[in-house]
């Protein structure tokens, strides 16, 4: 994989004592150790570096995984978005996938080893709604250039129905593994389409990712 491009799935190599394997996408860089007795991982994120220590078998498969975010997630636009009523605003912005490295062996299903949390996701609690994410994004009104980073690309339609204009500080949005696809070397998630009646959102039905044009 190389640094501007980005997968949902990657093998990770297990090396043999002594050497070592590498895997780099965005500001990420994994390097795996194989050491006496185990193995270690040092994963820097271009801030900060963290270590790990695994034992692993060698009828098995090393695997990161790029995954959605479990919990709600809301996202904070960096630009002021103003939507007067009964206009609409189409564009993209960028979501935090979460870096999940995973364990195969023999074909069986995968296991989680570590999650990795997200640089740019922020958990926090709601009183009305329980746990959710925060991620800030700008709005772009064209595809995003490729980074690298594990982000998902979300095509997104926001519809003002109510009497007032709209200027959210937080977007809804609720992804799942399904809906994330590999597009153009980057990662898209499915359209979303909100449609604001002055009180909530209301999550309606978007096209797929073949026939949308937004």
């Amino acid at each position: 994989m190389s640094s501007t491009s980005v997968s949902l799935c990657a093998p990770l190599r297990l090396p043999e004592r002594g050497g070592s394997s590498r895997l780099q996408f965005g500001s990420n860089d994994l390097v795996l150790e194989q050491v006496r007795g185990g193995f270690t991982l040092l994963w820097s994120d271009g801030r900060e570096a963290r270590r790990y220590a695994f034992g692993f078998g060698e009828d098995g498969e090393l695997t990161l995984e790029l995954r959605a975010p479990e919990l709600p997630l809301w996202v904070t636009p960096r630009e002021l978005l103003a939507i007067v009523p009964g206009a609409r605003w189409s564009g993209y912005v960028q979501v935090p996938l979460v870096p999940t490295l995973t364990w195969r062996r023999d074909g069986g299903l995968p296991q989680t080893v570590v999650v990795v949390h997200a640089r740019d996701l922020a958990t926090e609690w709601d009183e009305a709604q329980g746990y959710r994410c925060l991620a800030p994004s700008a709005l772009y009104v064209r595809f995003p250039m490729r980074s690298g980073e594990p982000r998902a690309v979300v095509p997104l339609r926001i519809t003002n129905r109510s009497q007032e204009v709209l200027s959210p500080a937080a977007i809804p949005l609720r992804l799942a593994d399904a809906d994330l696809h590999e597009l153009r070397e980057a990662i898209v998630c499915s359209p979303r389409r909100l449609s604001w009646n002055g009180s909530n959102f209301v999550v309606m039905e978007a096209p797929t990712l073949a026939t949308s044009r937004t």
